[in-house]
């Protein structure tokens, strides 16, 4: 037999990579990102959202003779990964956001607008014009806000008085990591300058500090209610302060006041003893494990756990509101 492709240039993909041709052999696969002659922007350019959390200018512009249409499509993705202090490496992917879209133009260029949303991440745009293709991505990172403006933002909303000293509390006024320039992230899906977790926020809640600022203050709210029904009940009476510690406690978790028959006042639920050497953790003291024990006993002996805090049937101690609410007070 004869080979009828010898001496003929074998046809490549473009775009594609290539492996060796030893058997059962480890071979890293590349996959090419970048595809076609680009005027702008730049291979893996940087922009960043800047501090007003307004969405970067980027345009992009193919270099090409092929008469249009142009078939553009877009999509940017980011990879939520655990990371909340400056110089600290990310942590576990907890999920990923993305945005995506297509569009015909007569036009070679197109200036990034991804569904008017002021997100981040890696940005890739894919062009088809005739026969020929085109591929390129660009970062898309976030600046933080002064804290002026945040407070700034925060006087324009209605009932969300103490909830500057959460956001101090949660992330010291900050939406970004400032040496990645990508958003806060908790270990517990807590997100930006509010640390957003339930509901879920969005990928612009996360991204936008301006919107994870209104989606906190809208959960505040709600916790703000709920501490008033709960102060009010039975036309009881209640304390400016007493409502700021119960919506404090709620934000984080479960009721701070329980009602006292006999003074006839709402009074700190004393069942919980707080580690004062952390943000939000206490013991139930109504609990034999932690019985007849001091504060300096407990934490001694729960205190290696803390950061990898074992299934909650079996954990000690416990992440109250009741602390959290102590803890912000006295700061």
């Amino acid at each position: 037999m004869t080979d009828k492709n010898k001496g003929k240039p074998k046809a490549t993909a473009q775009g594609a990579t290539s492996t060796n041709k030893t058997k059962k052999s480890l071979v890293k696969v590349v996959v090419v990102e970048d595809v076609g002659k680009w005027v702008s922007p730049s291979a893996k350019q940087e922009f960043y959202i800047d501090e007003s959390a307004t969405f970067p200018t980027i345009n992009f512009e193919i270099d090409t003779q092929e008469p249009p249409p142009y078939a553009w499509k877009w999509s940017i993705s980011w990879d939520a990964k655990v990371g909340t202090r400056e110089g600290g490496s990310r942590g576990k992917k907890l999920k990923t956001f993305t945005e995506s879209g297509t569009f015909d133009s007569n036009d070679k260029k197109w200036t990034a607008d991804v569904n008017k949303k002021v997100v981040g991440g890696k940005l890739t745009v894919e062009v088809t014009a005739g026969a020929s293709k085109f591929k390129r991505f660009v970062i898309i990172k976030g600046k933080n806000p002064s804290e002026q403006s945040v407070k700034d933002l925060l006087a324009t909303i209605s009932d969300v008085k103490g909830f500057e000293k959460i956001i101090t509390q949660e992330s010291h006024f900050k939406n970004f990591i400032n040496s990645d320039g990508e958003p806060i992230v908790a270990f517990d899906g807590g997100y930006g300058l509010t640390q957003m977790t339930t509901p879920a926020p969005t990928y612009m809640q996360v991204w936008n500090w301006k919107e994870n600022v209104k989606g906190g203050c809208s959960l505040y709210q709600q916790k703000q209610k709920a501490a008033k029904a709960h102060l009010g009940q039975s036309k009881r009476t209640y304390t400016d302060e007493q409502l700021k510690l119960e919506t404090w406690s709620r934000w984080n978790g479960g009721s701070y006041h329980v009602w006292d028959d006999k003074t006839k006042q709402w009074v700190r639920n004393d069942n919980i003893l707080c580690d004062t050497e952390t943000g939000n953790i206490g013991w139930d003291m109504t609990k034999e494990d932690n019985k007849d024990k001091t504060e300096a006993d407990l934490h001694k002996r729960d205190k290696g756990e803390y950061k990898k805090p074992p299934a909650k049937k079996d954990r000690k101690w416990t992440y109250t509101g009741i602390c959290y609410a102590d803890h912000l007070n006295q700061e």
